[in-house]
C-alpha cells in the first residue's frame, strides 16, 4: 500500500497549537506534515533547514513500507549514525558501544545516502527486476508453444486412431471410447499443469511489477535515509523472488510435456485376445530452456537449446493436419500465409471479395477481416494482434489491428509483393527495386537490396537469423545478409519451376514452393543441395503460401486447403 492511501494528512506543527492546516509538505527526518507558513519556518531554522522536504504529493507516492521508516533508533531514542555491515543494521551511538564493538566495515551514514540514489545497488536491482520479468516472459511463451504443440499431437494421435478404427469392426467402438477419453483426459492433466504454472507466473508478473513501481518510487521521491533503506528493503524482496525463478525449474509445468499416442500392434487381433485398443502416454523431456542464476543475485537470460541440424536427404516430412478455410463464400485465393505465436494461421486472400482470413490451429474459423475494395496479397505478423499486409495492385502496405478489425496505418510503396517481419522492420519485395526495409518505429526506407530482376508479381520473402531469403517466381532462390550481402544463389529449373512462397527453419534449411512442378523443393542452408520434399500428398496443388513454425510446415493451395506437416 502506499503514502497515498492515508487519510488527509494535517500540518504537525499547527496541530500542537490546537489549529488545523492540511499538510502542502512533509519532513521525513521530522517525521510530520508541515503547510506552506511553517514549511517556510522549518526551513530557516537552524535545527531543520538542513532536511530534505517533500511535497505531499511526491510523499503519497512513496510505499507504505518506506513511509514506515524510522529516523531514529527506537530503542534509545538517539538519531542514526553509522551503519553496521556486519549486521546489515542501522546504529545510533548506544548501538555501537553495546553491541557493535567488535564490528568492522561501519561508516557513517551521512556520507553513504549523499550518493545512494547513484549506487550501483539501483542500478543492480533494476537489472535483476528485468531479467526476472523477461525470463518469465520466455516461460509463458514457451509454455504457450507447448500447449500448441499438445494440441497438434492431440489432432495427429485422433487421425491415427480413427485410420486403426476404419479397418476394424463394431468391436472396437467400446475400445475407441475408451482410448479418447484417455487422450482427453491426459492432454487435461498436461493442460492443468503447465496453466498452473502460467498463473502462477502471473502472478510474479504482477509482484514484480509492484516491486519495480516501489523501486522507482523510491528512486525519485523518496527521501535520501529512504532510499538507502528502502534499496535494502527491497533488495530482500528481489532476492526472494530470485529464488522463486532459480527453483522454477522444478515445477511440474515447467518441464517440455507431450502426448504419445501408442497403437497397439496385436489390434488386428480383437476377435480374440486385445483388451486395450492402445495406449495414451505422457512424454516428458528436458525443457528446450534452461535456467542460471549469476554470482552477482541476477537472474541470467534463458538459452535456446538449438536442435542439431539434420542433412537434406535425412529429412522427412509426415502430414499430421489438413483442413479446409472455411468461408460463407466460396470465392478464395489464398496469396500468403502467417502464424502467430498463439498458433493461430491467418491468410490473405486475393479474391475481390476477400480479405483476411485467421483460423485457429485445428481449422475453426477465429475472425474474418475485411479491406475492401483492396486486394490483399501477402500478410506477416507483427505481434499477437498486429499484422502487415501487401496490396496487389495498390502500391502500399496496410498495418492492421486484428482485434479491432481496423487498419491502423497505412504505408505507400512501389509496387510491392511478399513481405516479412524482423525486430522491428518490414521487409518486402518491390518490383523493379529490389529488398526494401521501413523502421517502423520511425518510418524509415532503405533499399536493403539492389535488385531489378524481381520483375514478376510472384516474389515472396523471408528471413532467418541474419539472413534475408526471396524467389523471382521463375527458378531462382537468392540469399543475403541483413546489411545486403550476397550469399549464395540457387536456380535449378528441374525441380524448382515457377517459385512462390518461401519458408526457413531455425537451422537454415529453405523450403520453396515450385508452383509449376506443384511440389515443394529443399535447398541447403549453403544453398549448394537441394531436392524435392517427400510427402504425403503425390501433388502440392496450385499454391503460394508457406510456413514454417515450431518444426511444423504449413502450405495452403491457393483454393483454401491447408496442409500441415511435421518436420523431422
Amino acid at each position: 500500500m502506499a503514502a497515498s492511501d492515508v487519510d488527509v494528512i494535517l500540518c504537525g506543527i499547527c496541530d500542537t497549537q490546537h489549529v488545523t492546516h492540511v499538510a502542502d509538505y512533509w519532513c521525513p527526518e521530522c517525521d510530520e506534515g508541515l503547510c506552506s507558513p511553517c514549511k517556510n519556518y522549518h526551513g530557516v531554522s537552524k535545527a531543520s533547514r538542513q532536511h530534505g522536504i517533500i511535497s505531499i504529493d511526491d510523499y503519497k507516492k512513496l510505499p507504505a513500507e518506506i513511509c514506515k521508516i524510522e529516523q531514529n533508533c527506537t530503542e534509545h531514542e538517539k538519531k542514526f549514525q553509522m551503519f553496521c555491515p556486519c549486521h546489515d543494521k542501522l546504529c545510533c551511538i548506544i548501538c555501537i558501544s553495546e553491541k557493535h564493538k567488535e564490528c568492522s566495515g561501519m561508516f557513517l551514514i551521512d556520507e553513504a545516502i549523499k550518493t545512494s540514489r547513484s549506487s550501483t545497488l539501483f542500478g543492480s536491482l533494476e537489472k535483476s527486476l528485468k531479467d526476472i520479468q523477461e525470463n518469465i516472459e520466455r516461460v509463458v511463451k514457451d509454455r504457450k508453444a507447448n500447449l500448441v504443440e499438445i494440441k497438434q499431437q492431440h489432432f495427429k494421435s485422433l487421425n491415427d486412431i480413427k485410420d486403426t478404427r476404419q479397418k476394424l469392426n463394431s468391436r472396437l467402438d467400446e475400445l475407441e471410447k475408451d482410448i479418447i477419453d484417455d487422450l482427453n483426459s491426459t492432454e487435461t492433466q498436461l493442460k492443468l499443469k503447465i496453466e498452473t504454472l502460467l498463473n502462477k507466473l502471473s502472478t510474479k508478473m504482477k509482484n514484480i511489477e509492484l516491486l519495480k513501481t516501489n523501486l522507482m518510487s523510491v528512486k525519485q521521491h523518496g527521501s535520501d535515509l529512504q532510499a538507502f533503506i528502502g534499496s535494502k528493503m527491497l533488495e530482500k524482496d528481489v532476492t526472494e523472488e530470485l529464488k522463486y525463478v532459480q527453483n522454477i525449474s522444478k515445477d511440474d509445468g515447467f518441464s517440455q510435456l507431450g502426448l504419445k499416442c501408442q497403437i497397439d500392434d496385436k489390434v488386428t487381433d480383437i476377435l480374440s485376445k486385445i483388451i486395450a485398443f492402445g495406449s495414451i502416454t505422457i512424454e516428458k523431456r528436458q525443457s528446450s530452456i534452461v535456467i542460471g542464476v549469476g554470482h552477482e543475485k541476477q537472474a541470467q537470460i534463458f538459452t535456446a537449446v538449438s536442435p542439431r541440424s539434420k542433412s537434406i536427404d535425412d529429412i522427412t516430412a509426415s502430414l499430421i493436419g489438413e483442413f479446409e478455410v472455411s468461408t460463407r463464400k466460396s470465392n478464395l485465393c489464398i496469396k500468403g500465409l502467417s502464424v502467430f505465436s498463439d498458433g493461430r494461421i491467418i491468410f490473405s486472400n486475393w479474391q475481390n471479395d476477400g480479405g483476411l482470413i485467421i483460423v485457429h490451429s485445428d481449422g475453426t474459423l477465429d475472425t474474418k477481416i475485411s479491406v475492401s475494395p483492396l486486394q490483399p496479397f501477402d500478410v506477416t505478423c507483427i505481434d499477437d494482434k498486429t499484422v502487415a499486409v501487401t496490396t496487389f495492385y495498390d502500391s502500399k502496405i496496410l498495418i492492421v489491428d486484428t482485434e479491432n478489425k481496423q487498419i491502423t496505418n497505412t504505408i505507400k510503396t512501389g509496387k510491392c509483393r511478399g513481405i516479412t517481419y524482423r525486430q522491428g522492420q518490414l521487409i518486402y519485395c518491390e518490383v523493379g527495386k529490389g529488398i526494401i526495409g521501413i523502421q517502423l518505429s520511425n518510418n524509415k526506407v532503405i533499399t536493403i537490396v539492389e535488385d531489378n530482376t524481381i520483375t514478376h508479381y510472384w516474389s515472396y520473402i523471408t528471413t532467418s537469423g541474419e539472413k534475408i531469403y526471396f524467389t523471382d517466381n521463375r527458378s531462382t532462390v537468392k540469399c543475403y545478409s541483413v546489411k545486403g550481402d550476397k550469399l549464395w544463389e540457387y536456380k535449378n529449373e528441374s525441380i524448382l519451376s515457377g517459385a512462390t512462397g518461401i519458408a526457413v527453419n531455425q537451422n537454415g534449411m529453405v523450403y520453396v514452393i515450385s508452383k509449376r512442378n506443384q511440389s515443394v523443393v529443399m535447398i541447403s542452408e549453403d544453398g549448394k543441395n537441394s531436392r524435392t520434399l517427400p510427402t504425403a500428398e503425390d501433388r502440392i496443388k496450385e499454391s503460394y503460401g508457406i510456413y514454417f513454425h515450431i518444426n511444423k510446415l504449413y502450405i495452403v493451395f491457393a483454393s483454401g486447403v491447408l496442409l500441415i506437416f511435421d518436420i523431422a
